[in-house]
């Protein structure tokens, strides 16, 4: 039951983060500062979206493995 808990914690944390990072990276300051910021942000934002489902994944096997044994 405990590890199940981890990974439902772990998975809400996560989601959280890609949720927050969305919002920073479209924040009107972060443009403002950086006049290069706004270039190829379909391409930026889709290469950080898939290191986060790489990392999601890397967890999700991770608890797999460690539910099975």
């Amino acid at each position: 039951m405990t590890t199940n808990i981890l990974l439902i914690s772990t998975l809400i944390i996560m989601a959280v983060a890609v949720i927050l990072t969305i919002k920073v990276g479209s924040s009107l300051g972060n443009k403002e500062a950086n006049n290069t910021y706004s270039v190829n942000p379909g391409r930026k934002l889709g290469r950080l979206l898939s290191y986060y489902l790489i990392v999601i994944v890397a967890v999700l096997i991770v608890f797999i493995v460690i539910m099975r044994s």
